[in-house]
């Protein structure tokens, strides 16, 4: 289930720290702005309101196995 995952955020450290240095582009300085906090929050938005569709079923699943 975890295969490659390590491999993945290697993958995404490397990209980032490239963004930086060839674009002068900081993940960290993107989401301190006002449209990135706004992403942000609607990310959080979308992903509070589907747990909220499919955690009874993730319970009863749980509860099985």
């Amino acid at each position: 289930m975890n295969r490659g995952f390590i491999s993945k955020v290697i993958v995404i450290i490397i990209a980032l720290a490239s963004l930086y240095y060839f674009f002068d582009w900081s993940i960290f300085d993107a989401l301190k702005s006002e449209k990135g906090m706004a992403t942000v929050e609607y990310i959080r938005d979308i992903l509070n309101t589907s747990w909220a569709y499919i955690k009874s079923l993730a319970v009863k699943l749980y509860e099985i196995f």
